[in-house]
């Protein structure tokens, strides 16, 4: 089975590390490709209410949040995107942007709220190579 993956570039991780953002927010989803996407949307939509908990309790405006909440809900809702899954999802958003990355790996659910994006998990996708024979 062909997986369909983004694997983020060099440049787009350079992107994310370098990004500063007061109110960044990291998702990982554990997804299956087999999957018409019902579970991971629910999951989904449990780890953006953490988020929007987290944006609350680091004092973030409530627009930043809405905007953010916004964007998850857009997502949520995207039957085209869901359609489409490998075996992991990373989502990174801020008020002003959002950045998807479907992974070959699996990658344990969690949210993460800070100044900077979380990319540790992301890491694992660069480092192994994915071409086979």
């Amino acid at each position: 089975m062909i997986l369909p993956t983004d694997i983020p570039t060099r440049a787009q991780l350079e992107r994310l590390l370098a990004a500063r953002e007061p109110h960044s927010v990291s998702i990982y989803v554990p997804t299956d490709p087999a999957s018409r996407g019902d579970a991971e949307r629910i999951e989904l939509k449990n780890l953006a209410r953490e988020a929007s908990t987290q944006l609350e309790q680091a004092g973030a405006a409530k627009g930043d949040v809405a905007a953010i909440d916004d964007e998850l809900a857009d997502l949520v809702d995207d039957d085209e995107f869901w359609r489409h899954q490998a075996r992991s999802l990373a989502v990174f958003l801020t008020p002003t942007s959002t950045t998807t990355f479907r992974l070959p790996h699996n990658l344990s659910a969690g949210v993460e709220v800070s100044d900077r994006f979380h990319l540790k998990p992301l890491l694992r996708a660069l480092t192994f190579p994915h071409t086979a024979f």
